[in-house]
């Protein structure tokens, strides 16, 4: 009789596992945290990107905003500290740093590092054995000349290529948010952070790329 019980018991527990949500990590800098949107009275940022994203997705996945206001992706200016998004069980890692990386006393001083510290960045999430996918980000458009030492045109040429570049060897995906937020400066009022409705676009954005089936190995 125990024996029998083995099968509906191994089906049960199965059937539990399917359930559970799948868990994202959003990490970022003040661009991810909510910044520009208005936050509530226990400091967090409801209608940031990742809050809206857990609204598309719904309830089959579970989101946490791993967002710190003004870091850098470069150890040598101010250093994301990624271990608790490395640490924390996900399954898919969406990356959106770079932004503040183009600011003078990063980028002028730091900026042939930039690729190597992403890359060493990776390898950590890729170590995990939870991580299934990793998708980065390339930054959104900065506006009007930008704003804080934020340069466009450093995001352009040095910034969004590098991670393209990083994306290729290391197997990762790629979420463009430079592109199809190009006509979205009213959207960024103080030319760096999105209001809600650009929080939203940039959600529709990440949450169209984890939807869409990961590419088999070799395909672009």
């Amino acid at each position: 009789m125990k024996l029998a019980l083995l099968p509906l018991l191994a089906a049960f527990v199965l059937s539990a596992h399917a359930d559970e949500p799948v868990l994202v990590a959003c990490a970022g800098d003040s661009i991810t945290q909510g910044v520009g949107t208005p936050q509530s009275a226990d400091k967090t940022f409801p209608q940031s990107y990742p809050a809206q994203l857990q609204t598309l997705l719904g309830t089959a996945y579970s989101v946490t905003n791993f967002g710190v206001g003004g870091r850098t992706l470069l150890r040598n200016a101010d250093p994301y500290g990624y271990g608790r998004p490395l640490k924390c069980g996900a399954k898919i890692a969406v990356i959106c740093l770079g932004t503040n990386d183009s600011k003078p006393y990063a980028w002028d001083a730091h900026g042939d590092e930039f690729e190597a510290d992403y890359e060493k960045m990776v390898g950590e999430f890729k170590v995990q054995p939870s991580f299934e996918r990793i998708l980065l980000c390339l930054p959104p458009p900065v506006f009007h000349g930008g704003q804080w030492g934020i340069r466009e045109d450093v995001l352009a040429d040095g910034i969004r290529p590098a991670i393209r570049r990083v994306a290729e060897r290391t197997g990762c995906e790629v979420i463009d948010l430079a592109t199809p937020l190009a006509d979205a400066a009213a959207d960024f009022p103080d030319r760096v952070h999105p209001n809600p409705a650009g929080a939203r676009r940039i959600a529709e954005t990440v949450a169209a790329a984890i939807r869409q089936p990961r590419p088999a190995e070799g395909e672009k």
